[in-house]
């Protein structure tokens, strides 16, 4: 127990004068405590870029934002899949020794997953000519700051981290290396919702669904087949790639139970996510194969009609 001015008692464990403003005064408003902790917050970030900078050449105290430790669990979330989202579909890149940007090119379809990113780093988002994609570019130097710190440490891709390095090289940003993946991480989201899909086909007369994610190098995959097992092949077609894929019921259902409930993806692939329960409850009814009167069937076709709509996330 500490005494402060005015009589009042202060409850904390340890007491450091950076830290004051973390303790809950007893007597005081919820609005006075809450004023409290976000100043202790700024002073925080302060101390943190003020003790990171001049040994290693960074001068990180330039930037003021609040270290990425210090966001909430949302922002975090935000982050990780972010980061896997560049690491698929985006470009981190320099011009002229003086000018950074961040390129992310998706679907037509999944132009609101791109509208969440612009309304937190800012950055223009223009339809691309002659095809059906959509484009982000981010060229300002204070939302490449702030995109810089939100990711640096989740990206890992071959290209991204050679990209990371040079960008942060020129904004002064000591970059991070990747960390290590685990379920718990939104980056596999990201990652899926630039280069995944999921779809399925009929084999012998029988669906048979699969999730896949496709990249050039095989180490970009292979994170997917530590934390999630499945396979990984090489497909010749297209100057080859490597592919991780899963396609029985168990594994299908535990990354979508265990993982994408958790970390929901933010394109029109989060609809036939969702979608997979029932495409295994259809399947083993054999719905697809019913008589067409029947109510099976046509509960086969409402499910081919979602299965194609192509609606994104709220």
């Amino acid at each position: 127990m500490l005494m402060k001015d005015n009589n009042q008692t202060v409850t904390n464990n340890t007491y450091h004068p950076h830290f004051v403003g973390m303790s809950y005064l007893v007597g005081t408003s919820e609005t006075t405590r809450k004023v409290l902790i976000n100043k202790s917050l700024r002073t925080l970030s302060t101390i943190f870029y003020s003790t990171t900078s001049s040994a290693d050449g960074y001068d990180n105290n330039k930037y003021k934002d609040i270290p990425h430790r210090f966001a909430g669990e949302g922002d975090i979330k935000f982050n990780q899949w972010l980061a896997g989202l560049i690491d698929g579909d985006g470009y981190l890149g320099t011009s002229k020794g003086k000018y950074s940007s961040c390129e992310i090119t998706l679907a037509l379809e999944d132009e609101k997953a791109l509208r969440q990113i612009q309304n937190k780093f800012g950055g223009s988002i223009k339809l691309r000519v002659g095809v059906k994609a959509i484009r982000y570019r981010l060229h300002n130097k204070e939302g490449m700051i702030k995109l810089i710190n939100a990711i640096n440490g989740n990206i890992r891709n071959s290209k991204r981290l050679v990209q990371l390095y040079q960008v942060c090289d020129l904004l002064n940003i000591k970059p991070i290396n990747p960390i290590k993946l685990t379920n718990n991480n939104a980056w596999f989201t990201g990652f899926f919702d630039a280069d995944g899909t999921i779809n399925y086909s009929f084999k012998n007369g029988c669906p048979q669904l699969t999730i896949s994610v496709t990249n050039k190098y095989s180490h970009d995959v292979e994170y997917y087949s530590e934390v999630f097992g499945g396979n990984i092949y090489f497909d010749k077609a297209k100057n080859g790639y490597f592919k991780w894929s899963i396609q029985s019921k168990l594994n299908v259902l535990n990354f979508i139970n265990d993982y994408i409930k958790l970390y929901p993806s933010r394109t029109t692939k989060h609809n036939r996510l969702l979608l997979c329960k029932t495409f295994y409850e259809l399947k083993e009814l054999k719905a697809y194969n019913s008589p067409h009167n029947t109510a099976l069937y046509k509960a086969w076709l409402n499910f081919e009609k979602k299965w194609n709509n192509k609606c994104t996330p709220t």
